[in-house]
């Protein structure tokens, strides 16, 4: 079985929650350091994706990182470059911004998982199209997306759309929910 590392999303600019959704509390720490924790049982080691600013702020941290080595836009930059990171690894990638998500939803993914396949990811919460932000993503994903980005294109749901991808229902859709804005987190904690 291919290696499993972890990568946490938190290189997002975060503009319309005003601030960095990876540093919001959701579980008694921050929300990077409760989705570290999640991820570790399943992985061989757990990364955070970071852009450039957060690398410099995270200097003195000894959590491993991932900068993001491309200037692409959205969350494919992270993806990318973890696949570049470490080309031999699988990558169980989950966004910052989820901060429902469980075991149950970790749980499925690894069992559902298909190392033949791209990826292993869930339908998203309409159920129609692939939820890119939670999944497993094989080393043979990392030339498809570098072929994809040669092209001018970004989107990891319209890859995952495109390519032999194993998609799961979820256990439990409200796991998939991202808090994006200052509206839905104080939805979320009421």
């Amino acid at each position: 079985m291919t290696k499993l590392n972890g990568l946490i999303l938190t290189g997002g600019r975060s503009m319309r929650m005003g601030q960095d959704k990876s540093q919001l509390v959701y579980h008694e720490k921050p929300q990077r350091e409760h989705l570290t924790d999640l991820l570790k049982p399943y992985c061989s080691v757990v990364y955070w994706s970071v852009n450039v600013a957060q690398a410099h702020e995270l200097a003195d941290s000894e959590q491993l990182r991932i900068v993001d080595a491309f200037d692409l836009p959205g969350p494919l930059n992270g993806i990318l470059s973890a696949l570049t990171y470490d080309p031999e690894a699988a990558w169980f990638v989950v966004a910052c911004d989820m901060p429902l998500l469980t075991v149950l939803s970790l749980d499925a993914l690894v069992k559902g998982r298909n190392e033949a396949k791209m990826a292993t990811v869930f339908y998203d919460s309409d159920g129609q199209l692939p939820e890119p932000l939670l999944g497993i993503y094989e080393p043979a994903f990392g030339p498809v997306i570098q072929q994809a980005v040669k092209n001018g294109v970004y989107s990891p749901r319209q890859l995952l759309q495109q390519n032999d991808s194993q998609l799961l229902t979820a256990p439990d859709l409200r796991e998939l929910t991202n808090i994006n804005d200052p509206s839905a987190r104080a939805k979320l904690d009421s």
